[in-house]
């Protein structure tokens, strides 16, 4: 690899350009929005998973003191909304599908007022026969969540017709499983589990609605794509985009979690129905049992594969269990389902089928949340090759490199078996004493306390990401005093992409980061921007920042060439330098300004709109884990970590490490203990004191391995936040299964899960 450029901005720890703000409150989020007359908006919601909604009576709630309007789906609208599928309503008309659904709304002075009112909404419900895993969901004779789904807008037109409840679906194939698995010499087929998981993030749902002087609807909303939150909104509210506004306010975290329009609508409407601003804070108990967890999936995996470790035949099931509906998630059908293509790793099998559905039950509702589906469907594959592994007696490391594919789509060379053998060596996997081909009895040893006969295992595996790609604008300003304003609308729910706009412009200025100024625009301050998501910012609001910039240079340089006495001069090596010649003559963006540019000068000024190609590469990131497990209580104490990845030029240095730590520390949450229990649709663990999430004294020391490579977006950077989450349960699940030499089929792998996968394996 060639070494990496020197630049003067980029890859220094810079500090957040919001974090003063945030340390000093300062900064202001959807639940501080201080509108004068606002009033509280909360919810009613439905108690049961499956109901048919008799009546509504509203009459008791209206008359409580302070309460000034309550909404059913009878005042507004009757009109589904969604995403890519339109599917749920602003209020449940005939029927609610899960636990909280919401019924009704109500608007009040206080928060108190409305709490008391929404109890007093009296709702007569007739209870239906309800489904809550997806694979009874499509059995012939389940409950049909959604009679009327083959008219939603947005549905698949070509969706079999057999497919109950189904609301996507997806085939990959390619040559002959028949063939496949007649040359395999052994067959090993298994059923994986996964789990709804929360996305934990600190700020819950919050928004506010009100109706600007000229009637113009105007938003506050912890939402982390604003312009596609504008169109939606446009579409369900029966308004033009152009008169709505989605203004700026900070995100306190989402990973995902905040993509969906949540509350604005019913606070617009109660806005439209009282003539004042409504606000509406989600509870702590609400967000957690009744906005968009990760889905939950079962996965079923069918390997053929000959003695020397060759893959022959795979064939894959992904069922994922929607919830209630699927217009809450940003593409509910499409090249990936939701991660549904990892379901065979990026393994070189020449025959393979991968058939994935998303599938209706009165649960909660289901979006995305970091690296979206591909945790899932990872776990599932690379605990699979675990298992093949055994069957065949050979290293799992081995197994794995002999099937990786060895070419990128784009012919180059794929560094997935580069990042999975340097985590391996990270995690010192060919120095261990032990065996590493896997037994039936774990790989016991004492303890360093010598107290308990602990069982050691160490497991890898595999994952990988493109890096995303959108629409994105910037707004540049340089100014007299040789300042330079950088407009955006990236959202900040805490990636610190505001920064990475900052140290990106200052780089390309040749500047001082202190001479840039990020100034996070709302939704009239720039045409488009994609948000975050996928992966993105980086690639496209870089590279809009890098675009503006450029202009700007370009518009400047007839000034330059003023300063300079030549005829013409062109911005090279940071500064402006006579185009015909490399005499060592040069004018400096500071020098100009001071000398030359005057205040509102439209050549000093520039807008672009910029959507990067997106790259058909991945981003591989491999992991190994090695555990301690405790046979007589199943604990699983986590000792050492490695996360190796490739990657392109770091932007920040604390922010990027931190994107792969904060990914990793989620991984470690959903292998280990995080889990949205269900009990007949209604979720248990309503609380952070009863969802568990890591604490510090959960994670290990960790091993970093960052493998320079080119990436797509400025200065050849690649997307980093949401790769190091897909590897890490399933390279701690895999060093469980080897530990204690039993199949770990599903997440979390909690004490009691362990002590029955023990106890079945006798």
């Amino acid at each position: 690899m060639a070494a990496a450029p020197v630049y003067s901005v980029l890859g220094k720890p810079i500090p957040r350009v919001e974090g003063r703000d945030k340390v000093t409150g300062g900064a202001q989020y959807s639940a501080d929005v201080p509108l004068p007359g606002a009033l509280w908006g909360k919810n009613v919601r439905s108690p049961h998973p499956h109901a048919r909604i008799v009546s509504i009576d509203t009459s008791r709630a209206k008359a409580v003191p302070g309460v000034m309007a309550v909404l059913t789906a009878a005042d507004v609208p009757r009109k589904r909304v969604g995403r890519s599928i339109r599917d749920y309503e602003v209020f449940c008309g005939e029927r609610a599908r899960f636990v909280g659904d919401i019924v009704a709304a109500v608007a009040a002075e206080t928060s108190d007022a409305a709490e008391e009112a929404v109890l007093l909404v009296r709702v007569e419900y007739e209870e239906l026969p309800a489904v809550f895993d997806p694979l009874e969901a499509m059995d012939p004779d389940a409950p049909l969540l959604h009679p009327e789904m083959r008219s939603y807008a947005g549905y698949p037109e070509n969706l079999p017709t057999d497919f109950r409840n189904v609301c996507s679906y997806l085939t990959v194939e390619r040559g002959s499983l028949v063939e496949g698995f007649a040359q395999a010499d052994v067959v090993v087929e298994n059923t994986f589990r996964t789990q709804l998981m929360h996305q934990g993030y600190l700020e819950p749902h919050a928004c506010v609605a009100a109706l600007g002087p000229t009637g113009r609807a105007e938003f506050w909303t912890s939402h982390k794509v604003p312009f596609a939150l504008k169109r939606e909104l446009a579409d369900a509210l029966e308004r033009d985009e152009k008169d709505i506004l989605i203004h700026r306010v900070n995100i306190g975290g989402e990973f995902g979690g905040k993509a969906n329009p949540a509350d604005a609508p019913a606070a617009y409407y109660l806005a439209r129905t009282t003539g004042r601003p409504v606000k509406f804070v989600t509870s702590p108990h609400d967000d957690l049992t009744a906005t968009t967890p990760r889905h939950a999936s079962v996965i079923r995996i069918r390997t053929g594969a000959r003695r020397n470790g060759t893959i022959t035949a795979w064939d894959a099931l992904v069922v994922w269990n929607s919830g209630a509906y699927g217009g809450f998630k940003p593409q509910i059908f499409g090249g990936n389902l939701g991660g549904s293509n990892n379901a065979a790793g990026w393994l070189a099998v020449p025959n393979l089928r991968i058939d994935a559905r998303m599938v209706y039950t009165n649960q909660v509702p289901c979006a995305y949340m970091r690296a979206p589906g591909q945790p899932q469907a990872v776990f599932a594959a690379e605990r699979q090759m675990d298992l093949v592994a055994r069957e065949l007696g050979m290293d799992p490391l081995e197994l794995r490199l002999r099937n990786l594919a060895d070419r990128l789509p784009s012919g180059e060379e794929s560094l997935a078996p580069r990042v999975l053998r340097a985590a391996a060596e990270a995690i010192g996997w060919s120095q261990s004493s032990e065996p590493r081909v896997p037994s039936s009895e774990g790989t016991g040893r004492n303890s360093e306390q010598g107290v308990r006969n602990l069982l050691v295992g160490r497991g890898l595996a595999i994952g990988a990401r493109g890096t995303g790609a959108g629409a994105s604008t910037s707004d540049i300003t340089v100014h007299p005093d040789g300042a330079i304003t950088a407009v955006t609308a990236v959202p900040d729910n805490g990636t610190g992409g505001l920064t990475v706009i900052a140290q990106v412009v200052a780089e390309t200025w040749n500047v001082p980061i202190e001479r840039v100024r990020v100034v996070h625009g709302d939704t009239d301050a720039v045409p488009i921007d994609v948000g975050s998501g996928g992966s993105s910012i980086t690639n496209s609001a870089g590279h809009a920042a890098v675009a503006a910039s450029e202009k700007v240079q370009e518009q400047l340089a007839p000034l330059a060439a003023a300063m300079l006495s030549v005829e013409r001069a062109e911005w090279r090596a940071g500064s402006w330098r006579p185009a015909a010649s490399d005499d060592g003559r040069a004018v400096s963006v500071d020098e100009l300004a001071i000398e030359m540019i005057k205040p509102g000068d439209p050549r000093a000024h520039a807008q672009v709109t910029f959507t990067p190609e997106r790259s058909p590469n991945q981003q591989f990131c491999g992991q190994a884990a090695e555990v301690e497990v405790d046979p007589e209580t199943g604990e699983v104490h986590l000792r050492k970590l490695a996360a190796v990845q490739d990657v392109g030029a770091i932007i920040n240095e604390i922010g990027h490490q931190g994107q792969i730590e904060g990914s990793v520390v989620q991984g470690v949450g959903y292998a280990l203990m995080e889990e949205l229990s269900v009990d007949q649709g209604h979720i248990t663990t309503a609380s952070f004191g009863d969802y568990k999430i890591p604490t510090i004294c959960d994670i290990p020391n960790m091993v970093t391995v960052n493998i320079r490579t080119t990436g797509p977006g400025p200065f050849e950077a690649k997307g980093i936040g949401e790769t190091p989450i897909v590897p890490t349960a399933a390279a701690i699940a895999n060093a469980v299964g080897d530990a204690i030499g039993a199949p770990i089929l599903q997440l979390p792998i909690t004490p009691e899960r362990v002590l029955e996968a023990m106890e079945a394996k006798g």
